[in-house]
């Protein structure tokens, strides 16, 4: 009796899960079948490898440390006085090693793609400047930030689709060399940075012009509304401050940021943009 009862808990554990999992990944295919939940997901994914491969580069840094001191310890027991080795140790290709290498090359096919499909879609941007022409901001702060944000993204992806493709040997000449693509990958990363002050100045206008709920007065839709659009004001903040510094980075040749900082700061970005599509697939 009591084993068919454990067998019965046991089916429906199997359907309850079975379920979840079923659910997950329809509420997973919905994020990704559209351009934007495809980058956020993606977006996380990668910053968040970079998280990884630089903590366990850190850790195997420790272990070959704590290596080496051992082998030290091992080979000045046996030297007579005035005794010395020369030798050269190369860090274990171990298990580790592979994860470290295959997340850091995931990673960088991630940020690969990521490029490609921005530069497929580069004409959205024309369907933004269309639609903001046609329906242009009422307030004149926040119509200047955004026509700003469009000239200066507009920039930002024509120096990184040339950039991108030349490195891929689709454009080629003394033009698109080693060092010219450098250059445009700068560029397009201060045009970017520009694309983000811009930003900054629409959310601060943004904030500033925002209306004031009182529960006693306005209406419960129109409460609602406003706690929304505050809600979208927060995730939008938070994206841009965690962008800022990432864009400042590479607009630098020399960079400006450990890759500790960059995949947190990054993950930061992606993961906000994905929560909020992960919860309007629910």
């Amino acid at each position: 009796m009591s084993s068919n009862v454990s067998t019965t808990n046991l089916n429906n554990l199997a359907r309850v899960l079975a379920s979840r999992a079923d659910s997950l990944v329809l509420r997973l295919v919905r994020v990704l079948s559209t351009p934007a939940g495809r980058d956020k997901t993606l977006c996380t994914l990668q910053y968040l490898l970079i998280v990884v491969y630089t903590q366990l580069t850190r850790l195997q840094g420790i272990r070959y440390r704590r290596f080496l001191a051992s082998v030290s310890r091992k080979i000045g027991a046996v030297l007579l006085p005035g005794e010395t080795v020369v030798a050269t140790l190369s860090p274990p290709d171990d298990r580790l090693s592979h994860v470290i290498k295959g997340s850091k090359a995931l990673s960088e096919l991630i940020s690969d793609f990521r490029c490609f499909s921005r530069v497929v879609e580069s004409l959205d941007l024309y369907t933004w400047g269309k639609s903001t022409w046609n329906s242009p901001p009422e307030d004149g702060i926040v119509k200047a930030a955004v026509w700003g944000q469009i000239w200066t993204i507009t920039a930002y992806q024509w120096y990184e689709n040339v950039a991108y493709l030349a490195s891929k040997g689709v454009l080629r000449g003394e033009k698109f060399d080693t060092k010219q693509q450098n250059k445009w990958w700068v560029w397009s990363s201060r045009y970017w940075m520009a694309y983000i002050a811009l930003e900054a100045v629409r959310l601060a206008r943004v904030w500033q012009l925002k209306p004031t709920v009182t529960s006693s007065v306005d209406g419960a839709q129109k409460k609602a509304d406003t706690l929304e659009a505050e809600a979208l004001w927060n995730r939008q903040m938070t994206v841009n401050m965690a962008w800022a510094p990432v864009s400042y980075h590479y607009s630098l040749e020399s960079g400006a940021l450990s890759s500790d900082w960059l995949g947190v700061l990054g993950l930061v970005a992606g993961a906000t943009g994905f929560r909020n599509l992960w919860r309007q697939a629910a």
